[in-house]
């Protein structure tokens, strides 16, 4: 937790709490109901949520796919109970497919979810949805619940346009992403979504195939997600299923799908990771857009996202983060600037200076880092960290490596953190410059036959043949229809 949200949860307790403390009424139920957290601050927090989702994930950079999904999400804007609210929709670039909204009018959907789906109508049901849980304020209840359970962390004035006087209530951060909602918020939601989508004229209907798609894929669950999916955020049972069913109409199914006119714009759609940011072969990681590899070792797992990409031994007990920024600072001047996320601690410098990698201008510090004792009191050694930072200039751009371990480690990681960026270099192989993400191609059928033929007939990998059926939700051995439009990659 940053310090200063520390400093300022120390200092304000549960009296300023039940200050704020108001019994507002819900925009979807019309009833009284306990809120901590007034719609100005639920904007803010918006903000700042929206800025940190922006720098861990990234937005899926195509103009046109974005324009699209705000344009179907403003198309049930109207028919909301919080019409006059400032929404804002984006594409993640992820291939985890899921959907969730963030405080304020803030919603998301990731280009995972949209290769799942399977016309602009299953699309808009999630979208509703997501308008739901704004509409309900269910991110907000359920904060001021947890508020309320922590003994309250406020500031002083609510109303302020500072965020840095808001900045405890942001202590929930990207956590706002991973609400659990209640089986009654998610109830709700859906019925809103229904309704909404309705309202809109689109198909409400075909939230229940989306519903069934995204079941099976718990069947083809992998690892390695950096981000929950759909199921992880918004449980789905039969219960939640059947009581879909129970909301639509007959005239539901008369309403839009846009099956065809959906699968068109998906062609060409990134599916699974993005090698362009980075991948790993063997025991090296490849950055194709930044142009450079670093080795890591045996046995040590990799996470990488657009902020930042984590190197980690098997028991955890070492990290070695990675970040970069475009900068023409001199790097002495850029280490010292990196320091001043210690300064609310003591900091013991055990070396510093230049040193060249690989041909590259690099610079070194290596830090003892430990909590200011209390006056008289000495420091305490079992929450001391090593801290070794060594920047790269390269190309316009500064590459940082922050390796932690905890000081009696540090002996044990030392070399083997200082090893990795060691074999920092640029990445010259035009053979790994040139590596592309794997793309969506959606195909017309020719002829009926069964899934199966058609996936042999068109040599595609029987590797992909089973997420192909989820995507496409057609069994193996169903039959195509001439003419139908079809996902394969």
């Amino acid at each position: 937790m940053p310090h200063i949200w520390k400093r300022a949860a120390a200092t304000l307790g549960f009296a300023a709490l039940v200050g704020i403390a108001a019994c507002v009424t819900n925009p979807v139920t019309g009833k009284k109901e306990l809120m901590l957290i007034p719609e100005s601050m639920e904007i803010e927090m918006g903000k700042s949520t929206d800025a940190a989702i922006r720098q861990e994930y990234g937005l899926y950079p195509d103009p046109e796919l974005t324009a699209y999904v705000d344009r179907v999400s403003r198309r049930m804007v109207p028919y909301t109970h919080r019409n006059k609210l400032d929404y804002h929709f984006a594409v993640l670039d992820t291939p985890i497919e899921n959907a969730f909204a963030a405080p304020g009018g803030y919603i998301y959907v990731t280009r995972g979810l949209l290769a799942m789906a399977n016309s602009e109508a299953e699309v808009a049901t999630v979208l509703a949805h997501e308008l739901g849980h704004v509409n309900a304020r269910h991110s907000a209840r359920q904060m001021s619940r947890q508020l309320l359970i922590l003994g309250g962390i406020l500031v002083g004035s609510v109303l302020s346009e500072d965020v840095q006087k808001i900045a405890p209530f942001l202590m929930v951060g990207m956590q706002v992403l991973f609400l659990k909602y209640s089986r009654d918020d998610e109830y709700q939601a859906d019925s809103l979504g229904v309704l909404y989508s309705r309202r809109a004229g689109y198909s409400p209907a075909q939230m229940v195939p989306f519903f069934h798609s995204i079941q099976r894929l718990e069947e083809d669950a992998g690892g390695g997600v950096r981000l929950p999916n759909f199921l992880s955020t918004h449980p789905l049972t039969a219960k939640r299923i059947s009581e879909v069913q129970k909301m639509l109409v007959p005239m539901d199914t008369e309403m839009d799908i846009l099956r065809d006119d959906y699968l068109t714009r998906m062609d060409g759609l990134v599916v699974g990771e993005n090698p362009r940011q980075g991948y790993l072969d063997g025991n090296a990681f490849y950055c194709p857009d930044l142009a450079f590899v670093f080795s890591i070792p045996s046995g040590w797992k990799l996470q990488n996202t657009p902020r930042q990409v984590v190197v980690l031994p098997e028991n955890e007990k070492a990290a070695l983060i990675l970040t970069a920024e475009p900068s023409t600072k001199d790097l002495p001047t850029y280490l010292k600037e990196q320091l001043q996320q210690f300064s609310d601690a003591q900091v013991t410098e055990l070396r510093s200076g230049g040193r060249r990698i690989n041909g590259l201008n690099a610079v070194r510090g290596s830090y003892y880092v430990s909590p200011k004792p209390a006056e008289g009191q000495p420091v305490n050694e079992a929450e001391t960290n090593a801290v070794d930072i060594q920047c790269i200039q390269k190309d316009g751009t500064i590459f940082t490596f922050f390796g932690f371990t905890a000081k009696n480690d540090y002996p044990n990681y030392e070399a083997t953190l200082d090893r990795m960026v060691q074999s920092f270099q640029r990445l010259t192989d035009s053979n790994r410059l040139n590596v592309q993400p794997v793309r969506l191609r959606v195909r017309k059928v020719d002829q009926a036959s069964p899934l199966q033929t058609y996936l042999q007939t068109n040599n595609v990998p029987e590797k992909h043949w089973k997420r192909i059926s989820f995507m496409n939700s057609v069994g193996l051995g169903n039959a195509l229809v001439s003419g139908q439009l079809l996902k394969i990659y």
